[in-house]
């Protein structure tokens, strides 16, 4: 009798270990799925957008659309490079990580995902869509670069493989961006159009 009772509770003991066990599995499932259906950015028109701000704690470029020419705004406006500004328009529209990682707001600043205030540690590079009227589209902060995970046989450090970022006012969590976003910067000389130059 004592043998039935212990093989009875051992198989409801085996099944409710795999019940558990299939629910984690979904939960991880539906976590993936959730992640691919996650939108970074919000949907928005191209042609919706008229300026560009990238900022930092320490500069800020504005880069404005009057009839069809893109101008870098200062004291003496310049012609933008419609290209690179239309490359980053479109990829922001687009953005996927090529890795998300679930971190909160409490841990931006590790990461360098601070919106820039012109104070705070651990502040990124905003960079913000405006329509026409100058309200925000669609903004993102970039932060520092991301690395590969170390390869414990090679004696080389793990290689860059991108940068983090997260949509400004998110509280996580965040993505990494593998590529066109390396260079962003708020100077003048990575919009100017070329022909502009002396």
């Amino acid at each position: 009798m004592k043998l039935k009772i212990f093989l009875l509770l051992l198989s409801a003991s085996l099944v409710g270990t795999g019940v558990w066990l299939k629910l984690e599995e979904r939960k991880e499932i539906l976590a993936a799925v959730e992640a691919i259906k996650r939108r970074w950015m919000p949907d928005f028109d191209l042609n919706e957008i008229s300026e560009v701000l990238v900022k930092t704690n320490t500069e800020s470029l504005l880069i404005k659309k009057n009839a069809e020419i893109w101008t870098i705004q200062g004291e003496t406006p310049q012609k933008a490079n419609v290209a690179a500004v239309g490359q980053l328009v479109q990829r922001l529209k687009n953005l996927k990580p090529s890795e998300e990682i679930a971190a909160g707001a409490s841990q931006f600043s590790g990461f360098e995902l601070l919106e820039p205030d012109g104070i705070s540690q651990g502040t990124g590079t905003l960079v913000e869509l405006r329509d026409k009227n100058s309200n925000r589209i669609a903004a993102i902060i970039v932060g520092k670069q991301s690395f590969a995970r170390p390869d414990p046989k090679s004696p080389f450090p793990p290689a860059p493989n991108g940068r983090f970022f997260a949509p400004a006012g998110s509280k996580g969590p965040i993505g990494v961006v593998a590529e066109g976003f390396d260079s962003i910067s708020p100077k003048i000389e990575a919009w100017v159009e070329r022909s502009d130059i002396p």
